[in-house]
């Protein structure tokens, strides 16, 4: 079984397929099903960014994903 920390917030679950490994995108691997991906998404892959410490995200919207998830 996994262990959830107390007070921890779920991650919310991205629809769709992932991609295949055999034919890689450029960019974000995430864009092809990610509602918030732009086309910077789309070229170039998104740098990793600590969000708090001990917490990163490669996202180039990671604000505004925290935001549509989490209110």
């Amino acid at each position: 079984d996994a262990y959830v920390e107390p007070g921890a917030r779920m991650v919310a679950e991205i629809p769709g397929m992932l991609p295949a490994l055999s034919e890689p995108v450029p960019g974000c691997a995430f864009a092809p099903r990610c509602s918030l991906a732009s086309d910077q998404c789309r070229s170039a892959p998104p740098p990793l960014k600590e969000q708090a410490a001990g917490h990163a995200a490669a996202c180039w919207h990671s604000e505004r994903a925290t935001e549509v998830a989490y209110g």
